[in-house]
């Protein structure tokens, strides 16, 4: 009887170790293979190689759902995950699924490593640590294995999201861990590959669709802007467009991120259909604008509560149900005032917001409504709820392209009526131009005899236009060769020139030797002639160094630099004009001998009185004690020299090379110091 006992206790052990595995194992046979596998998990925070094997005791892990869902006053490890951690689940297999293809579907937003009794079969992401983990997510990748052998296995899974806490706080992602099922092989992936192709392809279409319209909207209202309904619909459809897009990225793709984002972005998606579905209604039936102004407040509240961790589920019930009711009754009004076209919008309006109403119903009596489901009611419901999409802007695009067309025609009836018009005016017309058509003619005559006589007189006044400005031109060369140019506008333009005061001028004084004598040389031509080419070589010489030509007096030549435009290099201007007359003298001596004259200059610099001097014959002339020392200066010069005061000295010693002839006494003026001015100095 002891040993029956002692046989009893050491059964004892194992009878537990069956009792276990038959309460927390999964029984997989052909008949009940494809499952989504939510139970029955052992988990345990922390990182170790032996986790992976399948003879590992973890009866001490905590039970868990594999989605490690966090919650905010958590107890446990798993509703607070936020770094490494195993996943191990037992499993017996029947006979029946020996050496069949399996695979199973993973999703999640970290990194993970899957081993099937200690062999690793698959991973997604690089688990490197904290701050290295390369996150994907496997949803598009089912994972194929075999089980070779009945009886118990561990299916364990080395699983890492560092990012868990973040996620939820951000993005409002709570799955801390991941979602896995499992299937056969063949009929799976199959079914997977159908699905990720339908589902594609039902993306790509309603995305397509409505930036379509959205694009059609938006040109209609920057052709007709008074239209702002086709703007409200042009952004109802965009949104639309883009949601679409991020579920089709976030369903067909392996980053987390858009799956992470992809919820934020919807809130903000959803807020501005709402309010274009809000300005949409209130523009076409409306004419209030307060509550369309609370609609765009609550758009735009929504997604700041959601922001701030606000239930999601509540904001956008109120959201989307105060404007599908805003829609509803609107449209249910304006049909029964009779506007026109709202029965075809309300059609759309009143479906999707029935079914809106039926899914809120459905969700509060049975929870959670799977889209996936493979039955015919899951198929209906799907069907449903592509026609509840579709159903607004197919109707809301169906009434402006009615009201678009109706436009057109209220448009073909106004220009059918405007030709009528022009019609009837047009045959008025020529009963009247049938009258002015003789008139004309006899006007047209008149007019030619007229043209006639305007064109004689035209020509005569041309003829005679142009012998005044040849007149005129004639006039006013002669005024400039007597007065300087700046004189002669005035002259002109008041008809009187006062005489001014100039204090910083340079006068210049030249005089032929010997004129008397000259003239007992040379006929009185040769004389005349000599001197004229004299005077107009000077008049050239001054003329390029802004010397202004006062008079010649006999043989005697006037020139100041200095006015009636104030010059302030005035006294070496008129000192290198006075060098080049002199050596034009020089040279035509050379050549004519005793055929011309011999000359001496002199210069002055100080201040002086210019005017006009006259009524009859007037000259511009200059006065001034400087006028009468310049005149000193040429008659104590000697011939072919240039002689120049003190004061012009002092202005152009720096540029000229001057020879002091000491104090030479002049008539009237007594000692004055005098200097001959030889050469320019050249500067390098």
């Amino acid at each position: 009887m002891k040993r029956i006992f002692a046989f009893c206790l050491l059964l004892l052990p194992f009878f537990a170790a069956s009792q276990q595995r038959n309460e927390h194992t999964i029984y997989l046979t052909k008949d009940s293979l494809r499952r989504d596998l939510e139970k029955h998990w052992r988990f345990h925070v922390g990182d170790s190689a032996v986790w992976a094997t399948k003879l590992y005791n973890d009866s001490a892990w905590e039970l868990a759902n594999p989605g490690l869902y966090r919650k905010r006053k958590a107890t446990k490890e798993s509703q607070r995950f936020n770094g490494i951690g195993w996943l191990r689940l037992h499993i017996y297999a029947d006979t029946g699924i020996t050496n069949m293809p399996l695979a199973f579907r993973m999703t999640h937003y970290g990194a993970s490593e899957v081993y099937f009794d200690g062999e690793k079969i698959d991973s997604t992401g690089v688990i490197k640590g904290k701050d290295s983990t390369e996150y994907l997510d496997p949803q598009l990748i089912p994972v194929t294995f075999i089980i070779k052998n009945a009886g118990d296995h561990v299916l364990a899974i080395r699983y890492a999201n560092y990012h868990a806490e973040r996620n939820e706080r951000l993005f409002k992602k709570n799955m801390a861990g991941l979602h896995i099922s499992l299937g056969d092989a063949n009929s799976y992936i199959a079914f997977h590959h159908w699905q990720t192709i339908a589902f594609g392809a039902i993306f790509f279409f309603l995305f397509g669709l409505f930036l379509a319209l959205s694009l059609l909207h938006l040109f209609l209202y920057l052709y007709i802007k008074d239209i702002r309904s086709n703007l409200y619909f042009s952004i109802f459809c965009f949104s639309f467009a883009l949601l679409f897009l991020l579920a089709f990225l976030s369903r067909y793709t392996m980053a987390v991120s858009v799956g992470l984002w992809f919820g934020t972005i919807a809130v903000i998606l959803t807020s501005i259909g709402c309010f274009s579905l809000s300005g949409f209604n209130n523009e076409l039936f409306s004419t209030g604008k307060l509550r369309f102004k609370l609609i765009i407040a609550l758009c735009i509240i929504s997604p700041v509560l959601y922001f701030l961790k606000v239930e999601l589920g509540l904001i956008f019930f109120v959201l989307i149900g105060v404007v599908m009711l805003e829609s509803v009754v609107l449209t249910i009004r304006a049909i029964y005032k009779k506007v026109k076209g709202a029965r075809i919008i309300g059609v759309g309006i009143i479906f999707f917001g029935f079914f809106f109403l039926f899914v809120l119903f459905l969700g509060a009596v049975f929870g959670d409504i799977n889209l996936n489901d493979s039955t015919i009611a899951g198929k209906l419901f799907e069907i449903f709820a592509v026609m509840a999409i579709l159903s607004m802007p197919a109707s809301m695009s169906v009434y402006l392209a009615w009201n678009f067309a109706a436009i057109n025609r209220d448009l073909k009836n106004q220009l059918q009526q405007v030709k009528m018009l022009s019609d009837k005016t047009l045959e008025q017309e020529r009963e009247k131009q049938q009258m002015l058509e003789t008139r004309q003619e006899e006007l047209e005559r008149e007019v030619a005899l007229r043209t006639q006589e305007v064109t004689t007189q035209k020509l005569e006044i041309e003829k005679q236009h142009e012998e005044l400005k040849v007149e005129k031109k004639k006039s006013d060369d002669l005024l400039l060769n007597i007065l300087p140019e700046e004189i002669a506008d005035e002259l002109k333009e008041k008809g009187t020139s006062e005489a001014k005061y100039f204090d910083r001028v340079s006068v210049l004084f030249t005089d032929f030797v010997d004129f008397t004598k000259a003239g007992e040389r040379m006929t009185p031509q040769e004389l005349v002639y000599e001197l004229d080419t004299c005077f107009k070589a000077f008049d050239e010489i001054i003329s390029q160094h802004n010397v202004e030509k006062i008079k010649t007096i006999g043989d005697a030549y006037l020139a100041v630099c200095g006015l009636p435009a104030e010059d302030p290099d005035h006294a070496l201007n008129i000192v290198r004009a006075a060098i080049k007359i002199r050596d034009f003298m020089a040279e035509r001596k050379k050549q004519l001998n005793d055929k011309t004259f011999d000359i001496r200059i002199g210069i002055h610099s100080g201040s002086v009185v210019a005017g006009i001097v006259g009524v009859k014959k007037f000259a511009y002339d200059i006065w001034g004690d400087t006028v009468n020392t310049a005149a000193r200066m040429e008659q104590n010069s000697e011939t072919g020299k240039v002689n120049i005061s003190q004061v012009t000295y002092e202005l152009v010693k720096d540029q000229f090379d001057c020879t002091y002839r000491g104090e030479i006494t002049a008539k009237n003026k007594g000692a004055l110091s005098m200097y001959f001015v030889e050469k320019e100095i050249l500067h390098i």
